[in-house]
């Protein structure tokens, strides 16, 4: 049994190695590429789109092995169309405790979630690895739900600077606050009648 504990990982100049140089490899190349992460690919073939980006091709010919190549990396992903390959690949990743997605597997250590992002705000919707498309229908549905409070949010990073000292406790009670009443004034962006209004609700819960 999988039980996935959802949580954000920062990949930014880490070392991450895909097996695989097909589409789906290729996918999953630019989205950590789009993250920062240093991408190794390793396969017999490439696909022509892997000599448009920058990641490192290692051929698995030869003198290679999956456990070398595994050296050094945080995360691995098995993306090759060998259902046996791909299940050594996350053997060897498991004896070296390094997270391993293996792609159409529903085994693997990690997952990657249907993602929704605008600035700052990142959503991740999974079905745990069961129903791909419809983690992103959610995502998408969500992002076009939450569009008011995405508009509020440059204001609320604003109060949030504004509230620095105080306790946890009344700051969230201000932020509550605000959201449930004061959207629209927090979405307009007009600092001082936000901040005069900060300033009230401070007087109130201190």
């Amino acid at each position: 049994m999988k039980k996935y504990l959802p949580l954000m990982v920062n990949v930014y100049n880490k070392n991450v190695i895909i097996f695989g140089g097909g589409k789906v490899a290729l996918r999953k190349a630019k989205k950590l590429l789009g993250l920062g992460a240093k991408v190794y690919v390793a396969s017999n073939r490439f696909t022509k789109e892997f000599n448009q980006i920058d990641v490192k091709k290692v051929p698995l010919k030869g003198k290679y092995k999956i456990k070398e190549l595994l050296n050094g990396k945080v995360l691995a992903i098995a993306a090759t169309n060998d259902k046996e390959f791909n299940l050594k690949v996350k053997e060897q990743s498991k004896k070296l405790g390094i997270m391993c997605n293996v792609v159409d597997f529903h085994g693997s250590d990690v997952i990657f979630p249907a993602v929704f992002k605008k600035g700052d705000v990142v959503i991740a919707v999974s079905s745990s690895g069961n129903l791909p498309y419809f983690s992103e229908f959610l995502a998408y549905k969500i992002g076009q739900t939450i569009k008011p409070y995405l508009e509020a949010y440059p204001a609320l990073k604003k109060v949030r600077q504004k509230l620095k000292g105080v306790n946890l406790k009344k700051k969230k009670k201000v932020q509550k606050e605000l959201l449930n009443k004061d959207l629209e004034l927090l979405r307009s962006g007009k600092w001082e009648l936000i901040e005069e209004k900060v300033n009230r609700l401070l007087k109130d819960v201190l």
